[in-house]
This record gives structure tokens, sequence and C-alpha cells, in this order.
């Protein structure tokens, strides 16, 4: 048996363990979308998530971390056993390959192919591509806390910063919040956002969409002494959009999160996370408790969680 051989048959039989292990749990909670593999074998770099659509079925969008020094053939023989493994059609396998982005470049366009799909998260439907960029329009390990921000929201204002696709939005729609605002400066996501909400009937002027910079639509909003009862802020890591300074999350987020919270309402809530791995809060951000979010299908800690109370 040759090394890919050997390689294509461990991550079959893994991918097929993790799946035996997560379905039951899957099927009770009705989660539909699931990671099934992250990096679990050190020498398979991959990642694996298993999207279930309303067209066709099952997907698997794979994301590989680049390794030049693999024969040729390699790639193609990991997918095929990844497919066998999970019994999903290779022309619904679809791969990224994942290298060290900053700023703009992760959110470059990788294709045209223009070709979403619906899928459903707790009771909810939202739009995915899986082919036109690094991400699908649904971050699966935010699952847990779009879930406690829904049911947090009944009759409260919400303010979802740098909101991507809106998916915490449709959440606090659907939660009964009174009114949501939605921050973002891509239209293409903006766009995204109102469509995601339509596919729920969720309409009206009280579910205000805004291109901005959140640090400049924040600013604006306490001169206008503007408030919010939830306010969530998942920012990126790097930034560096044209003409702007660049933003990194690990320097900036105390004058962002400080300028967060002078918008939100007494007795309200700031959810902050991030997707930093050396992340370190400031010190002196002390009114903050640190939460648990991290969904069960997921083997390592995607993104860390600090909720902020004003008294």
């Amino acid at each position: 048996m040759s090394s890919t051989e050997r390689q294509a048959e461990m991550l079959y039989n893994r991918l097929k363990k993790n799946l035996r292990r997560l379905s039951p749990w899957a099927q009770r909670e009705g989660v539909t979308n699931l990671r099934l593999y992250d990096h679990d074998i050190p020498e398979l770099p991959f990642i694996f998530d298993r999207y279930e659509t309303e067209e066709d079925g099952a997907h698997l969008h794979a994301s590989e971390t680049i390794r030049f020094e693999q024969p040729e053939g390699w790639v193609a023989a990991m997918l095929k056993a990844a497919a066998e493994a999970l019994e999903i059609p290779e022309a619904r396998l679809h791969l990224k390959q994942r290298k060290r982005q900053r700023g703009a470049e992760q959110y470059t366009r990788l294709a045209a192919k223009d070709q979403r799909y619906t899928v459903q998260e707790g009771g909810l439907r939202f739009l995915v591509n899986f082919d036109d960029y690094l991400d699908t329009g649904l971050f699966l390990d935010h699952r847990v806390l779009r879930g406690r921000v829904r049911g947090e929201a009944e009759g409260r204002s919400v303010l979802n910063l740098f909101a991507y696709t809106g998916a915490f939005t449709v959440y606090a729609a659907d939660g009964g919040a009174a009114e949501t605002t939605t921050v973002d400066w891509s239209n293409t996501y903006l766009d995204w956002t109102e469509d995601n909400l339509l596919r729920n009937d969720i309409r009206g002027h009280h579910h205000e969409l805004v291109r901005a910079d959140a640090l400049e639509f924040l600013e604006g909003a306490a001169r206008a002494r503007r408030r919010w009862d939830i306010i969530v802020l998942d920012p990126p890591t790097f930034s560096n959009r044209k003409g702007r300074a660049v933003f990194d999350v690990s320097r900036d987020h105390r004058v962002l999160i400080r300028a967060a919270l002078a918008v939100l309402s007494p007795g309200g809530h700031l959810y902050f996370s991030t997707n930093a791995l050396r992340f370190r809060l400031d010190e002196t951000l002390s009114t903050s408790e640190s939460i648990q979010t991290t969904p069960r299908d997921f083997s390592k800690t995607p993104h860390r969680c600090w909720r902020f109370s004003k008294a």
C-alpha cells in the first residue's frame, strides 16, 4: 500500500468514526450543518464541514492547508476518500485551499459561480455559497451564540456589527427583537443579509441595514444618543481596507469595545468574540465575563467570547 493510499484510508476511517459519534447528537438537536473533521490527523491538514441543503442534500465544504510537498494526485485521493466515507457524490464536494491571509485578502472572491444553496439552522433558512469565497456565508462555530442572542432578543433592540451575512440579525428578529440594526462595510454582504431576512419572511423598516465602518458608525451613534439593548461585535482579526488604517483586533479591540459600550443601554449586554489565536483581552475592560459558546461538533476552540454588561 502506498503512502497516499494509507493516508486516504486513515481519513476515510476517521470521518466514519466522527460521523457515527456526532450523528445521534445532531439528530436529537436538529443540527444539519456540522464540523466533522479539523486537522484530527496532523499529516492530513483538512477541515471538513457537512451541510444539508434543501436543493439536493448533503454537500461537503473542505478547506486544505496548502502543502506543496505532497505528490501529484494526493489531494484528489483524500477528497475521494472523504466523499466515500460520507456517502456524498464528489460533485458535491467543494474544496478551498487555505493560506495565511490578512485584511481584504480574506474576503477576496475566489470564483464566480454565483451558485447559492439554502440550508437550515435552528428552524431558520440561510443562503450559502460553497465555491466563490473562502467561507460559505454561515459560520457554524457561532451556532450556540446565535441561539443565545435569539433567546434574549424579545422586545429588545439589537445591533449587529461586522455583520457578514446577517445570521445574528435573522436569529434576533426570529426571537422577537423590537428592532435590529445591521452594520457592515460590504454591499455584497448587506445584500446577502437582506436575502437571508426575506428567506425567513422578515421585513420592515425596523430592520435597518447600514453600510458603514463599524467604529465610525458607533461614534456617530454615540453623538446621536442612540442606544441598543444587545450588541454583537465579531470583528475580523485584521483589516486593511484601501484608504484606511490597518485594523488589528489585538491592538485595537479596546477602542472598539469602549465605543460599543457607549451605545449599550443600561441593563444591556455586549457580546464580543474573536478568532485571533493569541488574543488577550485588555485588562482595563473589567466589566466582562468569558462565556463558553463552542458547539459540540468542534474539537478545537474556534473563537473566544466575552459578555459585557452595563449596570
